[in-house]
C-alpha cells in the first residue's frame, strides 16, 4: 500500500502551522514537513496562503483545525476539511483512552495568557525579586502579542510561571490511586528548551499522591492531529510516529517515602526519598515496572508504571507548595528546585 499523505493547517491565536504528514506502511503517522508563522490577524488567508504555497504536494487532503468560526469559511475557498479546536480535543481524548484511563489533554498554547491570575499567584514561582507591577505589565503585552518570545531566563520563568496557573485547573483526576495520563502541546510545553523545565512544571501542578504517565508533542502537531482523527475515521487505529515523545511516570508523594521497585529481576530495588526532595530514576518507555510503597494511611499501594526520556521522576515536596511572593525563602526555593531537576536531567543524560 502507498504511503498516504495530508495537509494540516492549525490556526491559533499566535501562530499558524502547517503540516504535511503521511501514514506509512507501519501504520504510523508521520511529520514529513512543518512550517509555522505568525497569525495573521484580520485575514487568516495571508499566512496560510504563504504556508501551503511552500509544500510540493498540492493535491493531499487538507484539514483545518482552529478555535476560531470564520476559518471554516476559508477551508472551503480551500476545499478542506474544518475541524474546531473543541472537537479536534475530544476525539484526542477518546483515542488515548483507548488503553489508558483518565487522560488530560494539556495545551500550554498561547491562549492560557486570556487566563487572568493575580500577579502575586504568578511572582511566587520566581527565582528573582519581581514586583506585581512589572508582572501585570509583562502580561499585558504578552495578551497583546501572543506570539512573541521569551528573549531570556527571566521572561520564561514569567511564563512558565504563569502557566503553572492556568495549567493547574486543567488537570482532572479521577481517582488518585490510579495512573493518569497527560499529553502535553503547544507553546512553552513543546518549545522548552530542556524537559527538565516541562517536568518541573507538571511536578509543582500535580497534588499530593497523584501520578500520572507523561507524553510531550515536541512538533505542535497534536491538534492537528485530532482534527485527522475527526475527518479520516481510518486513522483512529494508526501508531504516532517519533513527534509525540514519552517522558514517563510523574509521582507527587508530598513527602519523604520509602520505595520498592519490580523491574521483573529476583530482587527488588529499594529506594529512599527524603521530604523536599525531587529525583529521577532512568528507565526506558518499554520497561514495564511494579512501584510499591506505602501510604500516609498506612496502606499499601502498587503502581504499574514505565519509563520514558526522563524516565521515573520522584517528587517528595510538600503539597500545596510552600511558597509566597517577595520572600527571599520562596525565591531560594524554587532556584534549589530547579538546579535539583536540571542536575537529575544530566545525571540520567549520562547514565
Amino acid at each position: 500500500m502507498p504511503d498516504q499523505k495530508f495537509i494540516t493547517i492549525d490556526i491559533g491565536s499566535a501562530w499558524t502551522k502547517a503540516f504535511l504528514v503521511k501514514l506509512d506502511p507501519e501504520n504510523k503517522i508521520n511529520i514529513e514537513n512543518s512550517l509555522r508563522l505568525p497569525t495573521s490577524w484580520g485575514d487568516f488567508s495571508i499566512s496560510v496562503d504563504n504556508l501551503l504555497s511552500k509544500f510540493s504536494e498540492k493535491d493531499a487532503p487538507k484539514t483545518f483545525v482552529s478555535q476560531f468560526a470564520e476559518v471554516e469559511t476559508l477551508a472551503a475557498k480551500e476545499k478542506g476539511g474544518f475541524v474546531k479546536e473543541e472537537e479536534a480535543a475530544s476525539h484526542l481524548a477518546k483515542y488515548f483512552k483507548i488503553g489508558h484511563q483518565n487522560v488530560s489533554i494539556i495545551d500550554g498554547g498561547a491562549s492560557n495568557f486570556k487566563g487572568v491570575f493575580p500577579a502575586e499567584e504568578i511572582g511566587k514561582f520566581l527565582s528573582f525579586n519581581a514586583e506585581s507591577i512589572f508582572l501585570e505589565n509583562f502580561l499585558g503585552k504578552k495578551r497583546f502579542r501572543p506570539y512573541i518570545i521569551p528573549v531570556d531566563s527571566k521572561e520564561l520563568e514569567v511564563e512558565e510561571a504563569f502557566l503553572r496557573n492556568s495549567l493547574k485547573n486543567k488537570l482532572k483526576f479521577a481517582d488518585k490511586g490510579k495512573l493518569s495520563t497527560i499529553v502535553l502541546t503547544g507553546g512553552l510545553l513543546s518549545g522548552t528548551p530542556r524537559l527538565s523545565r516541562v517536568a518541573l512544571i507538571i511536578l509543582d501542578i500535580l497534588e499530593k499522591d497523584e501520578a500520572a504517565c507523561v507524553y510531550l508533542d515536541r512538533e505542535f502537531f497534536l491538534p492537528s492531529f485530532g482534527a485527522l482523527l475527526a475527518t479520516h475515521k481510518q486513522l483512529q487505529t494508526v501508531d504516532w510516529g517519533n513527534w509525540l515523545e514519552t517522558l514517563g511516570t510523574f509521582v507527587s508523594f508530598g513527602g519523604a517515602r520509602s520505595l520498592q521497585f519490580d523491574w521483573g529481576y529476583s530482587e527488588l530495588q529499594h529506594v529512599d526519598i527524603a521530604d523536599g526532595e525531587v529525583s529521577i530514576i532512568p528507565a526506558p518507555a518499554t520497561q514495564k515496572i511494579q512501584l510499591l510503597f506505602t501510604s500516609d494511611a498506612k496502606e499499601k499501594k502498587k503502581l504499574g508504571i514505565t519509563g520514558g526520556s526522563l524516565g521515573i521522576v520522584l517528587d517528595a515536596r510538600v503539597k500545596p507548595l510552600p511558597l509566597t511572593f517577595g520572600q527571599a525563602a520562596s525565591r531560594s526555593l524554587i532556584s534549589s528546585w530547579f538546579r535539583q531537576v536540571e542536575q537529575a536531567e544530566i545525571t540520567r543524560e549520562a547514565f
